[in-house]
């Protein structure tokens, strides 16, 4: 996980990363409403969930962001 540590540290690129990942979750949305058989909308699914799996790869990269108390 160390290699990855350069794309979720750099804003302007992780930024670009998180933009494309997104508008390919769009597009694939777009295509399940128009699917036609079961493993179609199956696998689409499942095309979604691994792109918002890495919606969350700076998480699993960094860790979880320390929760901020107010005192």
């Amino acid at each position: 996980m160390p290699n990855l540590k350069p794309l979720v540290n750099n804003v302007d690129l992780y930024n670009n990363f998180i933009d494309y990942i997104e508008s390919q979750i769009k597009i694939t949305q777009r295509s399940l409403e128009q699917a036609h058989t079961l493993v179609d909308v199956h696998r689409l699914q499942g095309t979604i969930y691994a792109y918002r799996r890495l919606l969350k790869m700076r998480e699993d990269v960094n860790g979880p962001e320390p929760i901020k108390t107010s005192r």
